[in-house]
């Protein structure tokens, strides 16, 4: 019997590990869970770990506040002593989590699995494309979720030990829809309508941390509101909300009577506004895929994406945050045909995961 010690920190961690993590319980192996709170909220995690009926982590710690580099510091401390009894480790994405994992298993000679590896946007100014690559160069199991994703791992010389698997954003799906649409009232709470709004999430460092930036997003979401003719209804990140109080934006944002700033919400209740939504506007690398799942179109509000599957088959379109580029890719989503076919996979991604650890632990 072999030890997995797997290793998330953030609530998109959480959701696309939660298969994989049941899975994992399953095998003949012990399998340790820690937590790094990387997005530390302990009512938000609860309500997360809830939703996904997913199990207490056996050691968890909170980050909170502190820079990258004392995350991936205080993690590699706070996990070493956990680790240095695993056979293999397992890290998903590209969080500073991520890459506190990565370093401590290629540190302690461990076996290192990596969850959704290949992915690229290209763009080295990104902390996560920096985080991807350490992970994908330190990992001795890659899966990766599309052949896209495998190409880009062979461009950069990484060929032993990629598989891929899909992507488990889908397993987390199939496995709660219909929970989320039996339990969730929130279109009732916020008496919408099935496609009568947009939902729209943003909160990355790079759209929310320049106050020119925030500011130009908020005529942007203004735009798109006028373009579709319809209400935002934004689940607003507290990051966002704590920058647009610290550059004096709270009062502009205010003023957009089309944007309806709502408490960030559980997982079920997140689903049941995207399934429904007309569209989404979004920073988020997760809400591209969910949206091709749904069929629901996308406009992302950056200039890069390393979902470039969902452009191909114009599930989505990038389009910064210059308002009227914004508008024009409202306008030209509204209008796609929802025929496009999903491109992460049927729902298997954790047991074929599963499978090749257990192969690998013997």
């Amino acid at each position: 019997m072999g030890r997995i010690v797997t290793i998330i920190g953030t609530r998109p961690e959480i959701i696309k590990m939660a298969p994989v993590v049941k899975a994992l319980d399953r095998l003949p192996h012990e399998h340790v869970l820690v937590h790094s709170g990387q997005h530390y909220d302990m009512l938000m995690d609860r309500i997360f770990f809830e939703d996904m009926r997913l199990r207490e982590p056996d050691h968890q710690f909170a980050l909170q506040d502190q820079p990258p580099h004392l995350q991936v510091a205080t993690t590699m401390r706070h996990v070493a002593g956990v680790a240095v009894g695993a056979d293999l480790v397992l890290v998903h994405g590209d969080t500073n989590t991520t890459v506190a994992g990565a370093l401590l298993a290629n540190k302690l000679g461990r076996v290192l699995g990596h969850v959704e590896a290949g992915i690229r946007s290209f763009d080295k100014t990104m902390p996560e494309e920096v985080n991807r690559i350490v992970a994908d160069q330190l990992s001795d199991l890659l899966f990766a979720p599309t052949p896209t994703a495998r190409d880009n791992l062979r461009q950069e010389n990484v060929r032993r030990g990629v598989s891929v698997v899909g992507n488990s954003v889908i397993d987390a799906l199939r496995a709660n829809l219909a929970l989320a649409v039996r339990r969730s009232d929130i279109l009732e709470k916020l008496d919408l309508r099935p496609r009568g709004y947009l939902v729209l999430t943003f909160h990355r460092a790079e759209n929310v941390d320049d106050p020119k930036r925030l500011a130009r997003a908020l005529r942007a979401f203004e735009a798109a509101a006028k373009a579709a003719g319809l209400p935002i209804i934004f689940p607003i990140h507290p990051r966002t909300a704590k920058n647009l109080r610290r550059f004096g934006l709270e009062k502009r944002a205010g003023t957009i009577e089309s944007l309806r700033r709502i408490e960030p919400t559980g997982y079920l209740d997140m689903l049941r506004l995207e399934k429904d939504a007309a569209l989404i506007l979004t920073d988020s690398g997760g809400l591209q895929e969910e949206g091709c799942y749904f069929r629901v179109p996308c406009v992302t509000l950056r200039e890069n994406t390393e979902r470039p599957e969902t452009l191909s088959i114009h599930a989505n379109v990038l389009a910064g945050t210059e308002p009227a580029r914004v508008a024009a890719a409202v306008r030209r989503q509204m209008a796609v045909a929802r025929t496009w076919r999903n491109p992460y996979g049927n729902g298997t991604t954790s047991r074929r995961i599963a499978s090749i650890v257990d192969k690998t632990l013997g």
